[in-house]
């Protein structure tokens, strides 16, 4: 089952909306996926997403974006069984992505696909990917050319232990080599960079990404990747933020304007909270991103919904 979120009002106190028509989907999107342990979580992590592309969520203004006004969609996906899985890749993904077989129109439509997935969520990520690329082979296109249109796909993976090495998007990984839950080979090789080179946090290659991996407090939560003392945040949101921007930008082009491990290091580099000021990082990046004519919550407005929200607390409401 698909949901998407949006702003929150009498008529729809959780700001949750089902997907139930492949024809809903028609925009760029950044899909969230939690924890598998954790049945209750969807709608939580697809509010840490929407909060790391600086969106506004319940307790953090940040980029103060209107989502209603966001020409981008924030996903989430609850498996209800019944092979629910296999469905929403065949019914949407699959269908998206192949509109047509011109592989640069392809392409294109690979690169409105962004996911967001946290700890075994990975998994889940990589489940997608193996149809998507099943499905491909068996409907004839190459394996070259099944590389080239899923590497414009995106995967930011957070405190994962699942091996991501060899995914055929391209991946963004964030963790904590303090985090002993998730410690695997990327953090080994992490670590030892850390200690060679006397430094709080590295990079870390991948076959078709990136690993940002620093020493933390050992906190296993998503939360704690964003919260405003964090060195990651800047670094997370940033890149989080841009693949989103990109794929906006994307979808307004006539031409594909691609991704791959190159656009990564860069935007995970210049927002290092290890080197500057993290409020300010954060600053800059909500002044430079490119949502197209989105609005921004005004304070006295975010102090409005703010006090809604705090209404629908105080009434025992999940908000």
């Amino acid at each position: 089952m698909i949901y998407k979120k949006c702003e929150k009002n009498v008529l729809n106190e959780y700001g949750i909306m089902e997907i139930n028509s492949f024809s809903e989907i028609t925009r760029p999107f950044l899909f969230c996926i939690a924890s598998l342990d954790d049945d209750n979580s969807t709608f939580g992590v697809i509010k840490e997403g929407a909060r790391a592309a600086r969106v506004r969520t319940t307790d953090e203004l940040a980029g103060g974006f209107k989502i209603d006004e966001m020409p981008a969609d924030f996903l989430g996906y609850k498996d209800d069984g019944n092979n629910s899985f296999i469905d929403m890749v065949d019914n949407y993904l699959y269908r998206l992505l192949t509109i047509d077989r011109d592989i640069q129109g392809m392409k294109k439509r690979a690169r409105m696909m962004n996911f967001f997935v946290y700890c075994n969520a990975a998994q889940v990520y990589l489940q997608i990917e193996k149809r998507l690329h099943d499905k491909l082979l068996a409907d004839g296109f190459s394996e070259e050319e099944i590389k080239d249109i899923l590497s414009q796909i995106s995967l930011v993976a957070i405190a994962t232990q699942i091996n991501l090495n060899n995914t055929l998007c391209t991946t963004a990984i964030f963790k904590d080599v303090n985090d002993y839950d998730v410690y695997d080979r990327v953090s080994k090789l992490g670590e030892k960079k850390l200690t060679q080179n006397c430094r709080m946090s590295t990079l870390v290659n991948l076959l078709n990404g990136v690993a940002y991996v620093y020493h933390g407090n050992a906190e296993h939560e998503l939360k704690t990747y964003l919260k405003d003392e964090s060195m990651v945040k800047p670094s997370l949101c940033a890149t989080v933020s841009k693949l989103l921007e990109n794929s906006i930008m994307n979808a307004n082009s006539s031409e594909l304007i691609p991704i791959s491990p190159r656009f990564l290091t860069p935007i995970i580099l210049r927002n290092n909270g290890e080197f500057a000021d993290i409020k300010e990082l954060l600053s800059n990046l909500d002044n430079s991103l490119q949502y197209g004519n989105v609005g921004r919550y005004r304070v006295e407005e975010n102090e409005e919904l703010l006090g809604y929200e705090e209404y629908l607390k105080s009434s025992g409401r999940r908000v």
